[in-house]
């Protein structure tokens, strides 16, 4: 057996080491390939095409920087130099370069290939994609932030409305479009910028998407600006809905017809080289401008390659010519460019739609002095059938090893009857259990979710599955698991391959960053989106075990606009804080505070009657009896509060029949609390008004 094999049971199982560990490398997902001591590729997996874009055959014969940056050359030479010289490098991230030219962050792992007698004869490169794990944390931080930067950029008239009709966000060309600045559309209902002649169809329209009958309308419509001129509009409104698919929104978007008119525009058309080319004998051909962007092909190259002709259009043609062929092409076009009429043949293999090389024999003419061509005119041959062999390269049990023992995720080859039967040393260190004591172990049960018989996962996969696992050493860790059968001959089953990640780290990371999506980064509360879904659940709950009934609190703050311009967005944004940490203190354990925006705030309150809201209510209005500090300065806090009750009202229309009675009260002098009734007309349980924010 070779130096470092890790095989177990194998005086049990006469199982080729050389089928097994070659079925290995062929099943993992990861990139990998195998060196000879000159840095030349001699072999690469079939996962080579999903992770560099290449296919494993193009690349034999490569040298390994066409797959590493050109800055990093010396620094990888280097640890290919320290491996031969029987020295350990340690894994390490990297820049990988995949065929297109595009990079991409690589966790590189290196290993020595050990001939029988121990001598390195070369060396293993594991390349895995971990572009993806690097980038998700700040993918899901600046989602927001993007977002909204995209909104306010947007040069398309755009709008947030509530499902009501309220205006909730408008951009800065919306309040071009309409010739009003942004606080004039500030709770205010789309329906009053509609011209009166087109209120009737407007209002049909949105009603179908409130109703989710449409979840999109696109329509003419008549609206007036702040002269009260009419505008034209070509409207686009689409109903957004939560991950739940319940309706919470509808996007917005104008455009003034008389400007779409004026875009219109016919684009010149190149038929005299159309023509000129179709006088010519040539079938397959493509001509390139004198900088070597594609300017037009024929048709049978198109569906030689696959290509639709647009798709290849102001392309530059070094994009489809394989690396290693682009040295000899550059010389013979530059041959060609020298000297008019000139016409040179050349083999080169050219990438087709399906990402695959196909050698072509190439006939390259100089016509840039043809007043109808005004190119160099490229005949076309296909020969890749030509050209090809059926030799596959035969892997040593050394290079199968040296690439198992050197991935990056734990390895275990499992015989069909549960024995272990070859496992390297990362899974040692994912599991926290030395490699003798693994030999004898239900692996499958070990790595079963329930802990139990091993039933999580069979044999029969492939499964995969994220699972808790309890670590010896570092306690309670989340792992990646995957389950793959393994088979000989193609049929014959050889077991199954386990192997395992530990993923702990970006697991934690999704889940704070999920928490950021869904609450209030002023106050920490629940934003508008959480604050629905806990109605939601708590309509469920109701459903499922009648209590009382469920409330929905509306707050609104009577006179906060002057705390913002007398005492700035500073003393403003430390004030809601604290009446934030006096709302979830003023109500019960079971009730959910949410921020719904602005100086809006939101309760709900479940298994509760309206005598109970009524005493949230006045909890709430005692918590601010006393000033409110906030940023060196003291603030009298009144609050104007609307309730709804289920029953009577829909659980759907709490938010909205509440919302009507803050206004209500806030009409009655604010400082007060008023109660929606079953007919939606707010009824006063009316307090003695208070002062306002001062």
């Amino acid at each position: 057996m070779a130096p470092g094999a890790r095989s177990l049971g194998g005086a049990v199982h006469e199982i080729d080491q050389g089928q097994l560990l070659a079925s290995i490398a062929a099943t993992s997902s990861d990139c990998i390939l195998s060196l000879d001591r000159d840095g030349a590729i001699v072999w690469a997996s079939p996962a080579t095409r999903h992770v560099l874009g290449w296919w494993p055959e193009d690349l034999a014969g490569s040298d390994i920087s066409v797959v590493t940056p050109r800055s990093g050359g010396d620094v990888n030479a280097a640890y290919l130099a320290q491996l031969l010289e029987g020295h350990r490098v340690d894994p390490f991230t990297d820049t990988g370069v995949k065929r297109d030219g595009s990079t991409f962050k690589a966790a590189v792992t290196l290993g020595p290939v050990h001939a029988a007698t121990g001598e390195v004869t070369g060396v293993t490169v594991i390349l895995r994609d971990v572009t993806a794990e690097l980038s998700e944390q700040r993918a899901m931080e600046k989602a927001l932030a993007v977002a909204r930067a995209r909104f306010e950029r947007m040069p398309t008239p755009q709008a947030l409305l509530e499902l009501r009709g309220r205006l909730e966000s408008v951009n800065p060309a919306w309040c071009e479009l309409f010739a009003h600045d942004e606080d004039y559309f500030a709770d205010c209902d789309i329906m009053s910028l509609v011209h009166p002649m087109d209120v009737r169809n407007a209002a049909e329209l949105f009603a179908s998407l409130r109703s989710g009958e449409l979840e999109s309308v696109s329509y003419q419509g008549l609206f007036r600006d702040s002269e009260e001129g009419s505008l034209s509009l070509l409207i686009d409104a689409t109903l957004l809905r939560d991950p739940e698919g319940a309706p919470y929104a509808i996007a917005v978007s104008a455009r003034d017809l008389a400007v779409v008119e004026e875009a219109r525009r016919a684009l010149a058309v190149q038929e005299s080289l159309y023509v000129a080319l179709g006088r010519r004998s040539w079938d397959a051909a493509i001509v390139l401008d004198a900088d070597l962007a594609i300017i037009y092909v024929t048709p049978s190259v198109a569906r030689m390659f696959g290509y639709d002709e647009e798709e290849v259009l102001s392309k530059i043609g070094w994009e489809y010519v394989h690396p290693a062929d682009a040295g000899l092409a550059a010389q013979m076009i530059e041959r060609v460019l020298a000297e008019p009429r000139l016409t040179e043949r050349l083999v080169v293999r050219l990438r087709d739609k399906q990402e695959r090389w196909r050698w072509i024999e190439s006939a390259v003419s100089n016509c840039l002095a043809d007043p109808d061509i005004r190119g160099l005119v490229a005949n076309v041959r296909d020969i890749t059938e030509q050209v090809q062999t059926d030799e596959a390269l035969r892997l040593s049990e050394s290079l199968h090893r040296a690439m198992v023992e050197t991935a990056p995720q734990g390895i275990i080859a499992i015989a069909p009857d549960g024995t272990t039967l070859f496992v390297n040393e990362t899974m040692n260190l994912v599991l926290g259990i030395p490699h003798d004591r693994l030999q004898g172990w239900d692996v499958l049960a070990l790595l079963a979710e329930d802990g139990g018989t091993g039933a999580a996962l069979s044999t029969e996969g492939p499964a995969r599955r994220e699972i808790t696992y309890a670590h010896p050493v570092a306690g309670e860790r989340i792992l990646d698991v995957s389950l793959r059968p393994l088979h000989r001959d193609g049929s014959h089953p050889l077991g199954c391959l386990v192997t395992a990640s530990d993923v702990t780290e970006a697991r934690h990371a999704e889940r704070a960053l999920r928490r950021q999506a869904l609450h209030d980064p002023l106050t920490g509360l629940p934003n508008r989106y959480l604050f629905l879904d806990r109605l939601q659940t708590a309509a469920a709950r109701h459903a499922r075990t009648p209590g009382k009934g469920t409330a929905v609190l509306y707050l609104d703050l009577d006179g906060f606009k002057p705390v913002n311009d007398g005492h700035g967005h500073e003393a403003g944004d430390d004030l809601l804080r604290e009446i934030a940490a006096r709302l979830v203190s003023a109500v019960r354990v079971t009730d959910t505070v949410g921020r719904l925006g602005g100086d809006e705030f939101a309760i709900v309150c479940e298994d509760t009657d309206e005598e109970a809201a009524l005493a949230v209510a006045s909890r709430i209005h005692e918590s601010f009896g006393e000033q409110v500090q906030a940023a060196g300065s003291a603030f009298k806090v009144r609050l104007s509060i609307g309730v709804a009750l289920s029953p009577p009202h829909d659980i759907d229309e709490l938010i909205g029949c509440a919302d009507r009675a803050m206004y209500r009260a806030k009409q009655l002098g604010g400082g007060r609390v008023v109660v929606a009734d079953p007919e939606d007309q707010a009824r006063g349980a009316v307090d003695s008004p208070r002062p306002g924010i001062s």
